[in-house]
């Protein structure tokens, strides 16, 4: 998640100081390697997180929230662009994937030892029909 608002944040940079448009293909390359390791690492942290019976409800709402986001985005960062420039709505937005950087950076990595076992899922095959 680092590198994906990393990646994010580098792109909106690259597009507010980009002089040329040779330099502004680097922007949906970044973009791109953001949003390829945000959507299923997102998908997964809320499917782990969630108990067994929410957890088609939990991921439908984290991508409620990621499509609420952009969709509610252009119509907060629109004004600001039509009041300032493209690159104060770029910047803007940076700040923004900066803030989620510095917190992803803030948060504490999870123990990753070899006696913490991922929990056992129920095999639905093994499931009587009507439970």
């Amino acid at each position: 998640m680092r590198i994906a608002a990393g990646a994010w944040t580098a792109a909106l940079l690259v597009f507010t100081v980009a002089g040329h448009w040779a330099v502004l293909l680097i922007v949906p390359v970044l973009t791109g390697i953001g949003s390829g390791i945000t959507m299923p690492t997102l998908t997964v942290l809320v499917d782990r997180a969630a108990p067994t019976e929410q957890r088609g409800t939990a991921t439908s709402l984290q991508a409620t929230a990621l499509f609420g986001g952009q969709f509610a985005l252009p119509l907060l960062s629109g004004p600001l662009i039509d009041s300032t420039s493209i690159a104060t709505g770029a910047l803007f937005a940076a700040s923004g994937t900066a803030g989620i950087l510095a917190a992803l950076f803030r948060l504490r990595e999870p123990d990753q030892s070899a006696d913490i076992a991922e929990p056992e899922r129920e095999d639905p095959r093994r499931t009587p029909v009507g439970e």
